[in-house]
């Protein structure tokens, strides 16, 4: 897997969109389940013509993994190319010395944007979950680590991201797809969407700020945009507590979707 990694990275971005763009429309034509799950993930969500956006988002993370075959890890990259909007939203939040959770979900090149933090600002401790095949786990994890992150997985206990926090770190955590700890449904494009309650949790009891961030592109590159921190309020009801603070985190995800629909992973069965 290195091998081919080495000599991917080494091509011209060009030819790694082609060769990317030529994949993933294979993929999209011989994987009609897939297809059809993407397709009516949108036509339910927002609508509109839903085929043709199924086709942009499967070239959007085509072009999303090229780019980051040939530029994830790469410090002069992102100097060149990435700014941030919002940071005093990141200062605010440190400076509550309570540890900071960043999340985001599978919108944008997200997997960029937690590796120019780390290069910009911050290295941030990474929830994610292990990939099946260990060798290509391996290699993925040494490419994340490659920014100056920590990437943990998601199956350590709950303590050991409660220390990183009370020792005021950052821990990133994608939050927008459903998993088998899901322990209560919020509305999510008018649908009710099984949601984990792990970063209510975190925030509510240990008085952690979120910091809900995502990047988008245009003409001058890649900019990275932090949004005001969702801080828990309290009450004597402390499920409906944990569940107004997933209600905002998943209201800023479908804020950024409806925006730019084609850059939401709609392959996901996320309404299960």
């Amino acid at each position: 897997m290195r091998t081919i990694f080495k000599i991917l990275r080494s091509l011209p971005l060009s030819i790694l969109k082609f060769i990317s763009y030529g994949v993933i429309m294979i993929i999209y034509i011989v994987m009609p389940r897939r297809r059809k799950l993407a397709q009516n993930n949108i036509k339910m969500a927002i609508g509109g013509n839903y085929k043709k956006t199924a086709v942009k988002t499967y070239l959007y993370f085509a072009k999303m993994i090229a780019v980051n075959i040939k530029y994830l890890g790469n410090n002069d990259f992102v100097k060149k190319y990435v700014r941030v909007t919002g940071i005093e939203n990141y200062r605010y939040a440190k400076s509550l010395n309570n540890g900071v959770i960043v999340t985001t979900a599978h919108f944008g090149n997200w997997e960029m944007m937690v590796c120019a933090f780390a290069f910009l600002y911050e290295p941030i401790y990474v929830m994610a979950r292990p990939l099946d095949n260990k060798s290509v786990d391996n290699l993925v994890e040494e490419i994340r680590s490659s920014c100056g992150n920590t990437i943990l997985s998601k199956r350590l206990s709950a303590f050991s991201f409660i220390k990183i926090l009370r020792k005021g770190k950052i821990l990133g955590v994608l939050v927008d797809q459903a998993s088998s700890d899901d322990s209560f449904k919020i509305d999510f494009f008018n649908r009710k969407a099984r949601v984990s309650e792990g970063i209510g949790v975190f925030s509510h009891k240990l008085n952690v700020p979120i910091l809900p961030a995502y990047m988008k592109e245009d003409k001058n590159g890649y900019e990275i945009v932090i949004e005001e921190p969702i801080l828990p309020v309290k009450s004597d009801d402390f499920k409906k507590d944990v569940e107004e603070i997933m209600k905002k985190v998943y209201s800023r995800f479908e804020e950024w979707i409806r925006k730019e629909p084609e850059k939401y992973l709609w392959l996901h069965n996320r309404w299960k």
